[in-house]
């Protein structure tokens, strides 16, 4: 019966794995055509609401956690009664929570767009505020499934989500792109709120059909609705603030961004050159308006950061593949099994970032122009290509900390990088000569600091050493490689008259093969690291027949 239960689990986590890949793909879907299609200005109206709503998503995360963790404790001692009680308190608290979120934000629009320097965004904050009900209630039927340790309600529910949001939102933004830029971001904004009630209504159903096939409750004893709201909130408030310094950091960082470009007064000729296209009446008596500042903010986060958080996915994907194998250690008190799982999991994580960082910074042209027909943000993707390694080291080594039960540390750690960012916004966003372009040196600083800051906390409480050679200098060296040669590549296939969206692609092939024999050349990856990653065993003999593989 506990190897059912193991099984169970793992193939459930599985099941969470391969849904948060999905989505994250249909997210990349959804994004593309819509960038392409209410380009700058509209991009940085839905980014305005959009980072509103995500500290809203953050917030109902950390209950739907608490949710899970007490309904699966309850299950476990066989009180199924008090188990269906806890979900139903949930769902009242989350409700009137999630409803007065929706009504601050409606009500709110005007206020919250004119504190963010975007008032035209307030159309697309109102459009949005009723997903904030939505998202509210559907987490606390995620929590009760998860809890029952039922992943698929969660999976298809989050997967129904991403598909109503590609397909309303898309809809309703190419319905209105012909009346005006604000209308279709809306439009696209409405998508959301609308895949929301989607996913709403499938788990709802899901849950219906459930209670009833399912087994009748018992007659046992249950804590009072004082006791689990206690607990809920124990539970959920520390992971709520954990997630929500992370969120609250974005609506800061946006909020700094557009009254940053608003606050620059004499703007440069070599400004007005680069930006000419977007700029029309943007520029008023040498300074940046605020529909300058939009489209700004549109070009870095609905270009540059759009194809920043692509290579993260994967990243994300890999780190969550191996982190049960670090849990597991600390449990069996393998101390030392767990400092080499820890090491191997960052180093292949810094393998994976580098030669994304790489490849984007210097193929940042290109690789915007076959995606997004449109190259203008090629300095903002190179500038902040430079932060995929730091945000990935971020990513795992949070993780880490989590399965060392340091659940605090990630979270003072966010805290200090948010303000480094945030000071790095205000003083060199504020600088004619520098402008947008100081949005990502803000991201760069903040995620070094937190990785630094992880990596040292990490080396202390495991005693592991992190090797320059293995985790730096080879790395390093193979994606420099990788970069010189496809920057070459893709040079060479347009001096003979090769179109850059058609060159950009064998460039891009030619680099990650490179990158590939020059990392196994080098040693930089072993037998052991390969064999941790999914399907690792059959990859790891192939390369050790092939004499490409260190042990």
């Amino acid at each position: 019966m506990a190897f059912k239960r193991k099984q169970s689990f793992l193939y459930g986590a599985l099941v969470l794995v391969a849904s948060s890949v999905l989505v994250n793909v249909l997210g990349a879907v959804f994004k593309i055509p819509l960038t392409i299609l209410i380009k700058e200005e509209g991009m940085g109206l839905f980014n305005t609401s959009y980072t509103l709503f995500t500290f809203f998503v953050l917030a109902a995360k950390g209950f739907s956690i608490a949710v899970s963790k007490m309904v699966s404790e309850s299950i476990a001692l066989e009180k199924k009664r008090e188990a269906d009680r806890i979900f139903t308190v949930a769902l009242v608290l989350l409700g009137i929570l999630g409803a007065a979120g929706s009504i601050l934000l409606y009500w709110g629009a005007q206020r919250f767009s004119g504190m963010l320097g975007n008032t035209k965004a307030a159309l697309c904050i109102k459009a949005i505020s009723p997903a904030v009900l939505f998202i509210a209630l559907v987490s606390a039927f995620r929590g009760y499934f998860q809890g029952r340790q039922d992943m698929y309600p969660t999976a298809f529910s989050e997967v129904i989500e991403a598909l109503g949001k590609l397909v309303i939102g898309m809809l309703l933004a190419w319905w209105f792109v012909g009346i005006s830029i604000e209308r279709a971001a809306a439009g696209a904004v409405a998508g959301v709120t609308g895949s929301t009630m989607l996913g709403l209504i499938f788990i709802v159903i899901v849950f219906v059909i459930d209670k009833v096939k399912g087994e009748k409750n018992g007659n046992e004893n249950t804590r009072s609705i004082r006791g689990i709201i206690k607990r809920l909130l124990i539970i959920s408030l520390p992971i709520t603030i954990g997630a929500s310094v992370a969120s609250l950091t974005n609506v800061v960082d946006m909020m700094t961004i557009m009254n940053r470009l608003q606050s620059i007064t004499n703007v440069t000729p070599e400004f007005i050159t680069k930006y000419q296209s977007i700029i029309n009446d943007g520029v008023a008596v040498g300074g940046i308006t605020e529909d300058l500042a939009n489209k700004l903010y549109g070009l870095y986060s609905g270009y540059a950061v759009l194809l920043f958080n692509l290579p993260l996915t994967m990243i994300v994907a890999l780190s969550t593949s191996v982190l049960p194998a670090i849990s597991a250690a600390i449990t069996r008190r393998d101390a030392l099994g767990a400092q080499t799982i820890t090491k191997s999991v960052i180093r292949i994580t810094i393998l994976f970032a580098l030669p994304c960082t790489v490849g984007l910074a210097v193929l940042a042209g290109p690789i915007l122009q076959l995606i997004l027909n449109n190259s203008l943000a090629k300095d903002l993707l190179r500038t902040i290509s430079i932060a995929i390694v730091f945000v990935s080291i971020v990513q795992v080594t949070n993780a880490v900390l989590q399965a060392y039960g340091k659940m605090h540390i990630p979270v003072i750690n966010m805290i200090i990088g948010g303000i480094v960012k945030i000071a790095f916004n205000y003083y060199f966003i504020g600088i004619a000569s520098i402008n947008i372009e100081g949005a990502p040196l803000g991201t760069i600083a903040c995620y070094f600091v937190i990785a630094m800051l992880n990596l040292i906390y990490i080396a202390r409480l495991t005693k592991a050493k992190f090797e320059k050679a293995d985790f730096i200098f080879k790395p390093l060296f193979s994606a420099v490689g990788m970069g010189v040669i496809a920057t070459f590549s893709v040079n060479a296939m347009l001096g003979v008259g090769i179109g850059e969206k058609i060159a950009v692609l064998p460039a891009i092939a030619i680099g990650a093969i490179v990158y590939m024999l020059l990392i196994l050349t080098t040693g930089g990856i072993t037998k052991s690291d390969v064999e941790m990653m999914p399907a690792g065993k059959r990859v790891a003999e192939t390369l050790g027949k092939l004499h490409l593989l260190k042990g």
